[in-house]
């Protein structure tokens, strides 16, 4: 999805905005403390922004802990590391040199969050090593959003709707086409605009490139324990606004609507990212139909195709060829293996669907469900 905010003018801002928040904190301290931070800045989605950077640095702290060497299933040793780093999690105490990179990277996240959510929440489902947005991703979304909480709390029904704990990232950025448009998941921009405002005056015609601010969604969840979960107790004020049912899709459907998109100019960033134009499924010259089954994907590549494959379609990755036509023979249907390759590999890889690489493995793919 596009983003409509000049870099350069944002970074100006966040950066006067963060130099002023700064002196005022640090005139009369050398350090600031979690509660101090709930209070830093009169807009808490940039106090939120802070303490979700704290709490993934605070969550790898922990898993440094762990060894080989000794048994963190134990629930003595559980029930010790739990304490200890919830205990931790009180006594945070940044000096200023820290505090700063967090600060300029919040306002910025803030600000495209009220401004540009659309690109946001994509950035957001894309934050993932792995080729999935999760439930756990989503839960953490609705926890550290106060701004048009409304669309991270959708994406997280979606969920529910869908029964599965991840998606494919294809998947999670279709619900979001699906709900961006819902008037009633966006708030209204100005009670931030002012807030903003308070700290250092805001210019939204330098920020934003076209003639309108767009708004955008709400979502949101509390626990309790560590320092981070009553910290999103303290703040969560504001009642979520309830979202809207969604149904589940199948992968088949949803496909279809990201390709059935292809025509807006809206959505043309993110089809062309993933650059998955479908051959149908009855074009059985493009599937290559092939009468004789085979028994085994892996088996039945010749050398000559194995190495076209690996440099055509995984860049250049043996490891990442094995473990996808691993999955592949996995699966039951040739339904499935589409799914697969178009929801996983054709997004993650960047494939030319129309190609000869992706044609031969197709045709491979299709004589073993023959």
């Amino acid at each position: 999805m596009p983003d409509n905010l000049n870099s350069n003018a944002l970074n100006q801002y966040a950066a006067r905005f963060a130099t002023t928040v700064l002196n005022d904190v640090y005139r009369s301290q050398d350090i600031i403390s979690g509660a101090g931070l709930l209070q830093l800045t009169p807009v808490k989605q940039v106090n939120l922004g802070i303490l979700n950077h704290l709490f993934e640095d605070w969550k790898s702290t922990a898993e440094k802990f762990r060894s080989p060497y000794f048994d963190f299933t134990n629930e003595e040793v559980k029930k010790a590391l739990e304490d200890f780093m919830n205990t931790t999690s009180q006594y945070i105490a940044i000096k200023r040199s820290d505090l700063e990179p967090l600060l300029l990277t919040s306002v910025k996240d803030a600000l495209k969050l009220l401004l540009s959510p659309e690109s946001y929440f994509e950035e957001k489902i894309r934050e993932t090593e792995e080729n999935e947005f999760t439930l756990a991703k989503a839960e953490q979304l609705v926890k550290y959003t106060r701004i048009h909480r409304g669309i991270a709390q959708a994406l997280l029904s979606k969920f529910s709707d869908n029964g599965s704990d991840s998606i494919y990232l294809t998947q999670a950025i279709s619900w979001l086409y699906d709900i961006k448009n819902d008037k009633n998941l966006i708030d209204d921009t100005e009670q931030y605009v002012a807030q903003f405002s308070d700290v250092f005056p805001i210019n939204l015609k330098e920020l934003v490139q076209t003639d309108t601010v767009k708004n955008e969604p709400v979502v949101a969840k509390n626990e309790s324990k560590s320092f981070f979960d009553s910290a999103l107790n303290e703040l969560d004020t504001v009642k979520p606004k309830a979202a809207a049912p969604v149904r589940a899709e199948s992968g088949t459907a949803v496909l279809s609507e990201i390709v059935s998109k292809t025509a807006t100019p809206e959505s043309q960033s993110l089809n062309n990212r993933f650059k998955v134009n479908i051959p149908k499924s009855t074009e059985e010259n493009t599937y290559a139909n092939v009468p004789v089954k085979v028994e085994s994907i892996a088996g039945s590549i010749p050398l000559g195709q194995r190495f076209m494959f690996v440099n055509q379609l995984f860049n250049k990755s043996s490891d990442h060829f094995e473990k996808a036509i691993y999955e592949l023979d996995a699966v039951k249907s040739f339904e499935e293996a589409q799914n697969l390759i178009w929801h996983r590999y054709a997004s993650k890889y960047a494939w030319d669907v129309n190609g000869e690489a992706v044609t031969a493995l197709l045709a491979i793919v299709k004589r073993k469900f023959a």
